[in-house]
């Protein structure tokens, strides 16, 4: 089969495999509180402890990949998600869902990495390029299961009927386990046209990133001409995850609370990055491919580090917010298809794109554990003021820019 039909099947892939992973951010309420009597806390950490079990799966990953083919780790990890997934939608009380939501995160790992390695080969000598562009389906079927998940609750309970949670459940976390099941038989179906892609390049082939590098013209001696430590890109991840989690937790709290922005402006001024960022990784692939992914890289990630420190000065006008947050999306996207990209030229292959994501899910966590941290350490949840907040996000600014400086330190001193 030629590459184009099986890339638009991995795409296909990527949007069911992400829609699980915020189905039930909607309704936690419905799932947790109603139905288990949870408080909005422990309904909050339910959605953070998924991230945990990233971290884990890095060592069941590596010995995955010795035993088995990208395609046989998508249609095991992909079949374990969903059993996982329907579990959920059962009585099991409020500890036993707690602890399969963290098991949960294990595989939507696995099934991360072993998707990507699939469009990485497929995507031949332009490897950035099909990365950027996987992504988009990848973050558009994260805003399709938020949707998705809404629309469930609403119709099962249009008016927030007591007793609802166990119906909704049902619903959203049935839809999640099929969503899962659907792309374990479309890898089983369609193993043999998928399975070829494993021709392309052996996994973890010293200096195939680097070939693969020279291939996409980037030329020979330059700051992009050899691959870099997976250990980079995972620093580039968590960091960049960290300050994603202020902007999707933290900073519609403050816009509401201090600054009276109503629910619908928090909409748009938080999705807006999101959409920008799903548009955008295909062409910042492109760019990477052209001009090298750790200079696309680091220049994008000085530009979001400026943008997002200029969050707390422009969130009292409107206008000035929404051209920020515009200037984030983008920066943000061209950083995700980058640093992506930068894990795949390790040569690691699997291994790094689930290094990748568990470096990011961590950060992600981490950079909200932080924050209310903060707040609490500056004067607690109610006594925190606007410019408590504004001095976190500008700390958080600052560690971010450090990061991508450290690492530009360190790339020129080993070019």
């Amino acid at each position: 089969m030629r590459r184009a039909p099986v890339t638009l099947l991995l795409g296909l892939l990527l949007v069911l495999s992400a829609m699980p992973d915020t189905m039930a951010a909607p309704v936690l309420k419905e799932l947790l509180v109603d139905r288990y009597g949870a408080s909005l806390r422990e309904a909050q950490t339910f959605m953070a402890v998924n991230l945990l079990g990233a971290a884990a799966a890095i060592p069941l990953l590596v010995r995955a990949r010795r035993r088995w083919s990208p395609v046989t780790l998508l249609v095991v990890a992909s079949l374990a998600d969903g059993v996982l997934l329907g579990a959920l939608a059962a009585p099991v009380g409020l500890h036993a869902s707690l602890a399969i939501r963290v098991a949960e995160g294990v595989t939507d790992v696995l099934v991360f990495a072993s998707l990507f390695d699939l469009v990485r080969r497929a995507a031949g000598t332009h490897a950035a390029w099909g990365l950027g562009i996987a992504s988009t389906p990848l973050l558009l079927g994260l805003g399709a299961g938020a949707v998705a998940g809404g629309v469930a609750a609403r119709r099962i309970a249009p008016d927030g009927a007591a007793g609802a949670g166990a119906d909704v459940a049902l619903a959203v976390f049935g839809v999640s386990a099929l969503a899962s099941v659907l792309v374990a038989v479309g890898a089983l179906v369609y193993r043999r046209w998928i399975a070829g892609l494993a021709a392309v390049e052996p996994e973890d082939a010293p200096g195939a990133a680097s070939g693969a590098a020279h291939a996409v013209g980037v030329r020979a001696g330059t700051f992009d001409d050899r691959p870099r430590p997976l250990a980079w890109t995972c620093v580039m991840a968590f960091f960049d995850r960290a300050t994603g989690g202020l902007i999707t937790t933290t900073l519609p709290g403050v816009l509401a609370t201090f600054l009276g922005y109503s629910a619908g402006q928090r909409g748009w001024l938080i999705g807006l990055p999101l959409i920008l960022m799903a548009v955008c990784t295909g062409p910042a692939g492109a760019l990477c491919d052209r001009l090298g992914s750790l200079r696309v890289r680091l220049v994008a990630g000085a530009g979001y580090a400026v943008a997002f420190g200029l969050l707390p000065l422009a969130a009292s006008s409107q206008p000035a917010l929404g051209a920020v947050m515009v200037a984030v999306g983008i920066l943000a996207g061209t950083m995700f298809a980058s640093s992506l990209a930068l894990a795949a030229e390790t040569g690691r292959g699997t291994v790094a794109l689930g290094a990748f994501r568990a470096a990011g899910d961590l950060g992600f966590f981490s950079g909200t554990a932080l924050s209310i941290a903060a707040v609490t350490a500056l004067g607690g949840d109610g006594d925190a003021t606007y410019a408590d907040y504004a001095w976190m996000i500008a700390a958080f600014a600052a560690a971010h820019g450090a990061s991508t400086a450290v690492i530009a330190l360190l790339a020129r001193r080993v070019s």
